[in-house]
């Protein structure tokens, strides 16, 4: 069983598996993940009031979750999102980087093409 000491206080691994780790707090056993439970115990050192490392595991599971970076073809243009986020799209477009939202970024590809098309047009005339 093995043990560690953390900002004064003694963790101890639950069972045969290291994976979860506990600290008694006041009257309070806090089990879960070793950087969950010392959380805990920096939440109770700065505040004085006790947080299971449940929550601090959920958060951390919410923040972690990988996010798909996502590519498009649009007009033979490439339009790109490493972050997930709707309005982090990004283009490189007539030498220029065009970063927001993927319609805003469309809508105004599609309008300097447009113009670029009836300036053509109008140089043939």
């Amino acid at each position: 069983m093995p043990v560690a000491t953390y900002r004064g206080f003694t963790l101890s691994t639950a069972g045969s598996s290291t994976d979860v780790w506990q600290v008694k707090i006041k009257k309070h056993k806090l089990s879960g993940s070793m950087a969950a439970v010392k959380k805990s115990i920096d939440w109770f050192c700065d505040t004085a009031s006790i947080i299971d490392p449940k929550e601090f595991s959920s958060l951390e599971a919410k923040r972690q979750e990988p996010s798909q970076p996502a590519q498009e073809n649009f007009h033979g243009h490439v339009l790109k999102n490493d972050t997930g986020d709707p309005k982090a799209w990004y283009c490189f477009f007539n030498g220029r980087l065009l970063k927001g939202n993927k319609i805003a970024i469309q809508k105004h590809i599609e309008q300097q093409l447009l113009a670029q098309q009836a300036a053509a047009k109008q140089m043939k005339k």
